[in-house]
């Protein structure tokens, strides 16, 4: 019991660490801001990589905004979870604008394109990219999205249809669609 107790002790002493490392970095004390890029950001780097399909300039871009964020809000973390899971969360939000923003960018696009060229410019994407991350940052935003949803963040089906704004038979059948076109991807990439 005795042990349990100091792991519990020293999980919040961890904690109460971050908080202050966080609020140093803040400040721009040079240990911190280092603490913060080396230790922190490769672990929010990891997260909004894999659900942006691994686009490298997205990844930075959102990234950035992730650090930004958490640096200007560094006096609202609790100290509740580790800073790199607070940060994850800061993350997600961007992350949701950016799928938002690309979304209304693809509905931009198509009102000025033909839907042949349209497919014509996927088939050569295809071509172009063998890693799974790239297949799916191929994929149209809202499949991509669903897919990342369920398959990366473990959400119910419901629990999508609540984030995204459709119903639940709309959801089951983006998630089809994305994983036919997903499956698709792969196929022309390996074969």
């Amino acid at each position: 019991m005795a042990s349990l107790r100091l792991t519990h002790a020293a999980r919040d002493d961890a904690r109460n660490d971050d908080s202050a490392l966080l609020r140093a970095a803040a400040q721009g004390q040079p240990d911190a801001v280092r603490w913060l890029l080396d230790e922190v950001a490769p672990i929010v780097h990891g997260f909004v990589w894999a659900r942006v399909g691994g686009d490298r300039l997205v990844t930075e871009d959102l990234l950035q905004e992730t650090l930004l964020e958490a640096v200007a809000s560094a006096g609202s973390f609790r100290g509740d979870s580790a800073v790199s899971t607070w940060m994850c969360g800061i993350a997600r939000h961007r992350i949701a604008r950016h799928w938002e923003r690309e979304r209304r960018d693809e509905v931009l696009q198509s009102r000025l394109r033909a839907v042949s060229d349209d497919v014509e410019d996927r088939e050569e994407a295809l071509l172009r990219r063998e890693e799974v991350a790239a297949a799916l940052g191929r994929l149209p935003a809202m499949h991509r999205q669903v897919l990342v949803l369920k398959y990366l963040d473990g959400l119910a089906v419901q629990e999508i249809a609540g984030q995204i704004g459709r119903t639940r038979v709309q959801v089951q059948s983006l998630l089809q669609r994305a994983r036919d076109g997903l499956r698709t991807e792969l196929g022309d990439d390996h074969g």
